[in-house]
């Protein structure tokens, strides 16, 4: 199923920046949003209105205008607003868009760099230069991607599953690290301050796949870079893999790739250019 992203362009609006709020700073907005901004706290706190709903400001919290919105905000007067906005336009094929379902607020964490694509964007703005607007619609993809997804994280382990979401990935890369060969997983969960159990439940609940699975996926994957790039045989990969035998990484790798190791180097090896050969 395509996700609405997909079916839309941004356009850039003149009106972007960084404002660090005066003391007695306050918003009362009189006339209608006619496009959509993006208002990301970069510190201080505060309140917003929007919508009928009321938000609470703070260090990394973002808020979606979208137009017709008449937003009303003030700040904490002993911990001041600095905050980063951009203007942009949604359009698809019929031309622009009056109402995109954007997340209305997100606070990001450390989940993704927002202020450094928002910086990056905003310093694409600052000078004309060529495909400028279509590295618009990419960046400004980039950040809704990211943001979206921080929606999308299962909702099973309530307010901290970004941060959970950042210790699946942690556990994914020290998987990696080591090829899928050896994991200790309890040294993996004290890596990440969990116990095995919750560890390995909470990676299923994120990734969609068993920590078994993951591991067998990776060691395989890695199998098969040894297979492709060096001259080392089928035994020689399964020994250095710490495979029990032959029988066992054959059996581990067709379930990944759907092919027996063997099968897989073949189709490989056909499929690769002859010495010399040009590809059209």
């Amino acid at each position: 199923m395509n996700h609405p992203l997909e079916s839309v362009t941004f356009l850039p609006s003149p009106s972007y920046g960084k404002r660090d709020c005066a003391p007695g700073w306050y918003w009362d907005h009189q006339t209608p949003f006619h496009d959509y901004d993006i208002f990301y706290v970069l510190s201080g706190k505060g309140t917003m209105t929007l919508g009928g709903e009321r938000f609470e400001l703070q260090k990394q919290s973002c808020l979606i205008m979208r137009p017709g919105d008449l937003p009303k905000a003030v700040q904490d007067p002993h911990d001041r607003l600095t905050v980063l906005y951009l203007h942009f336009q949604v359009a698809d094929a019929g031309g622009k868009v009056p109402f995109f379902p954007f997340p209305r607020f997100t606070v990001t964490g450390g989940a993704f760099r927002a202020e450094n694509l928002l910086y990056a964007i905003m310093e694409l703005l600052d000078v004309p230069a060529p495909l400028q607007e279509l590295e618009f619609d990419s960046l400004m993809k980039q950040f809704f991607v990211r943001l979206f997804r921080l929606h999308l994280v299962p909702r099973d382990y309530g307010p901290g599953s970004v941060k959970q979401m950042q210790r699946v990935r942690q556990m994914m890369a020290y998987i990696r690290e080591a090829r899928g060969v050896d994991v200790d997983l309890e040294e993996m969960a004290d890596a990440v301050g969990m116990s095995p159990s919750y560890m390995s439940r909470l990676f299923k609940a994120c990734s969609g796949v068993t920590l078994k699975a993951f591991i067998a996926k990776t060691k395989a994957e890695s199998a098969r870079d040894l297979l492709v790039e060096t001259r080392m045989s089928v035994s020689q990969v399964a020994e250095r893999m710490g495979y029990s035998d032959v029988y066992a990484f054959s059996k581990s790798f067709k379930r990944v790739f759907d092919a027996a190791p063997s099968q897989y180097l073949a189709n490989a090896r056909l499929s690769r250019p002859a010495p010399g050969s040009r590809q059209s």
